[in-house]
């Protein structure tokens, strides 16, 4: 079995007709799943902006490995690894197995975890159900989770308490809105109702995008309104419009013209980092190894959040999902020893722009190096 499994064969994905509208959100989140599980749902050029980044090798580190430390203080809270998972589903059968094979493993390696959109659950007659995520896992951190279209403080409220969450994630999906068939076209006043909700909230409020990235300005009137994180959910993993594209036909052409639609993760991480120094940041959008959370650490994330392979993994087991987050850990670790970083935050210093001395090669080739050396031979 594959460690990151690229898909998962347990669903027949069969694209809607054109009357995709007639779906219920239930059906919709289903189909979410199935699409994401054997379809390639990334943008089409999988850029994330780290390849354009690098971190300088040190040859002699002077370092054991059990001398690495990866644990990370985010939140006001202690976790093991700078690793997140993503929210992804709820509130549906399928959602509820895949969750709980995804609380098992946060809660054993000691990460975060965010679930899906709760709008589902909320309408269900039996919430009480919804709490076994964190009750069978009592050191699990779980994250709650709402649209901005739902941003009434008695929902939020409702969706930290159906899971007794520590935190609550609000998620921004503009363009997954408006290629949906039927999708939400109006986002006037998100901002002031943020605002709102999060004066004197109980937890946390994460901010985060689903593939199309924050802007500055936009990171920044989040920060100033009282937001606890901001998750970049950069360009460059999966695409949601591409998604619903997927899922109905008629919107095949909207999805397709806006697939590589976004920020790239890593660019957009340096410049909300540099815009935002002492917000909690976290950098996810095509995060697919442990070396891609160390550039993010590198360029300002406190953490990485994983969506798609640890969703594909926990269709196929607990155990796949496991061998997901160790590999993610062990390639973090790898990164820091052979950087020569003790810890998390020791690895900025190991950045570098596209390879190593790269801009040292260009500025020693102008000044004609090579020809001096050459006269000396």
């Amino acid at each position: 079995m594959s460690i990151l499994p690229t898909s998962c064969k347990s669903f027949k994905h069969m694209r809607q007709p054109p009357n995709n509208t007639s779906l219920t959100t239930a059906e919709r989140k289903q189909q979410h799943i199935s699409v994401c599980a054997n379809e390639n749902v990334e943008t089409g050029d999988n850029f994330t902006g780290f390849s354009d980044v690098a971190l300088l090798p040190c040859t002699l580190p002077e370092l054991n490995w059990s001398d690495i430390d990866v644990r990370m203080r985010f939140l006001q809270h202690q976790f093991n690894a700078p690793l997140m998972i993503a929210g992804m589903t709820f509130g549906i059968e399928e959602g509820d197995k895949i969750n709980r094979r995804l609380a098992t493993c946060a809660a054993s390696a000691g990460i975060p975890m965010g679930i899906g959109s709760q709008r589902v659950a909320l309408e269900d007659q039996q919430p009480q159900k919804y709490r076994d995520l964190k009750r069978n896992n009592p050191t699990l951190y779980l994250i709650a989770n709402l649209g901005s279209s739902h941003l009434q403080r008695d929902r939020c409220l409702q969706a930290v308490e159906m899971v007794e969450a520590d935190a609550l994630a609000i998620h921004l999906n503009i363009l997954q809105e408006l290629v949906q068939a039927g999708g939400n076209r109006n986002f006037a006043g998100t901002l002031q109702n943020l605002a709102t909700v999060a004066l004197d909230f109980p937890v946390p409020i994460i901010v985060k995008e689903v593939g199309s990235g924050i802007d500055v300005q936009t990171a920044k009137r989040l920060h100033a309104c009282g937001v606890a994180a901001i998750d970049v959910g950069g360009k460059g993993g999966t695409a949601w419009g591409w998604v619903e594209g997927l899922c109905a036909e008629e919107r095949a052409r909207v999805a397709t013209t806006f697939r590589d639609w976004g920020i790239p993760t890593a660019f957009n991480t340096l410049v909300v980092r540099q815009a935002l120094p002492t917000a909690e940041l976290i950098a996810t959008g095509g995060i697919r190894t442990g070396l891609d959370i160390a550039k993010a650490l590198a360029l300002g994330a406190n953490c990485g959040g994983v969506g798609l392979p640890l969703l594909r993994a926990a269709l196929v087991s607990t155990a796949a999902v496991a061998a997901v987050i160790e590999t993610y850990i062990e390639e973090l670790k790898m990164a820091m020893l052979a950087t020569g970083s003790r810890t998390l935050d020791q690895l900025p210093q190991a950045l570098c722009y596209k390879h190593p001395y790269y801009d040292e090669f260009q500025r020693l080739l102008r000044k004609g190096a090579h020809i001096a050396q050459a006269d000396n031979c």
